[in-house]
């Protein structure tokens, strides 16, 4: 990122194209003063060449290594229609020369170096010096060079292409480099995306990406009938795991409850894990029912048995242990926030009960207190949705 204060910031294409602009122009006009010294001409004729070969080389040696490229542009522009263009105009052949195509160069720079209204009041006085130069050709042609059939000729046939070349490079070149600025700041918009829905500490999402995910798979259940579960779960005693370790082995212990959450879920490409704030947390799994979602409750306390988190603060088993409560939107026949309202409703229940334990949210047609999800060792380890 440039260190330019943002008002003087210029793309690094249209400071390209800049600079090729003017290097176009220094070496055309030094290219006439060459050929002037071959045709014999006198050498003061030279002059006005060589003072355009070097401002126009000079702004681009300028705008390369300065900082406020914005002004710089803004005076090369000026410099080029209002002075370089004119002087260029009334030193050749006037309409019978190829000069009138430079000005196709220089209304491609107006417009693409100025903006706003800027752009428009720079397009109107610099169309209306053309019509004048036009106007000064046509009342007093005597005023400009006199060429012979085959100097015009020759004048066309080198000019024409050149400009013309010039342009279709120029082109063809920023057309390339503005799609690569366009994909770099596409990459750089889903990275903003990705950190603006991810937790920092933990890695997983945060709250902002789940109510955007959970109003997708709502308006899916709404449209298709597409259902899905959700699981809130919170750390058991995680206050006291705070005041006995600190906050810092508190911060390494959320890392390690995201592993774990991670290590239940088997469909990494299509359940997603959501840290809700603290030491809540929660799992949204599309295309799973109560049932599912109760499998995959276990498979994560399951996982937390294994990895025995110590907790030594712990009035439970003396690692961390974790509480969970599973909705079904289907089952509620609810969405968005009742959802989680059911699921953080049962997660209460099941902190009540006990802890360490997944509980699920009862149907909406039975409102009763929340049934415990009871599995074997074995079928906690293997089933899942």
């Amino acid at each position: 990122m440039s260190n330019r204060p943002q008002s003087d910031y210029e793309s690094p294409v249209k400071a390209g194209f800049f600079i090729y602009f003017m290097a176009f122009f220094a070496a055309v006009s030094a290219f006439t003063v060459l050929a002037n010294l071959a045709m014999g001409l006198p050498f003061y004729l030279n002059y006005k060449w060589i003072a355009i070969t070097g401002t126009a080389l000079g702004l681009a040696l300028w705008a390369r290594h300065a900082n406020n490229v914005s002004r710089i542009h803004r005076l090369g522009v000026y410099l080029t229609a209002f002075a370089i263009f004119p002087v260029a105009w009334m030193s050749s052949a006037g309409l019978v020369s190829p000069a009138i195509t430079y000005a196709v160069l220089v209304i491609v720079m107006i417009n693409y170096l100025l903006t706003g209204l800027e752009r428009t009041l720079i397009n109107m006085l610099y169309i209306a010096l053309v019509l004048v130069l036009i106007s000064v050709f046509h009342f007093y042609p005597g005023r400009f060079t006199t060429l012979t059939p085959t100097e015009q000729y020759l004048d066309w046939v080198v000019n024409v292409p050149l400009v013309l070349g010039f342009l279709a490079v120029m082109l063809a070149r920023f057309e390339r480099a503005y799609e690569s600025e366009r994909r770099e700041n596409a990459l750089k918009a889903e990275e903003l995306r990705q950190l603006s829905v991810t937790d920092p500490l933990t890695g997983l999402g945060n709250r902002l990406g789940l109510h955007r995910e959970l109003a997708r798979a709502v308006a899916l259940y709404q449209r298709r009938g597409d259902v899905f579960s959700l699981i809130f779960l919170d750390v058991d005693h995680f206050k006291a795991y705070n005041d006995h370790y600190g906050h810092a082995q508190g911060d390494d212990c959320l890392r390690q409850v995201a592993d774990c959450i991670r290590a239940g879920l088997r469909r990494m490409a299509v359940d997603q894990a959501y840290r809700f704030g603290g030491e809540e947390f929660v799992i949204l799994l599309p295309d799973t029912d109560m049932q599912g979602a109760a499998r995959v409750g276990e498979r994560i306390r399951a996982e937390f048995h294994s990895a025995a988190i110590s907790h030594a603060a712990s009035t439970g088993v003396g690692f961390i242990t974790v509480s969970m409560g599973v909705a079904d939107v289907a089952a509620l026949r609810a969405t968005g926030e009742a959802v989680i309202a059911a699921a953080d409703t049962a997660l209460y229940q099941a902190k009540a009960d006990g802890r360490d334990r997944v509980v699920c949210a009862p149907p909406a047609e039975q409102p009763q207190r929340g049934k415990e999800w009871k599995t074997t060792p074995g079928r906690a380890a293997a089933g899942g949705a």
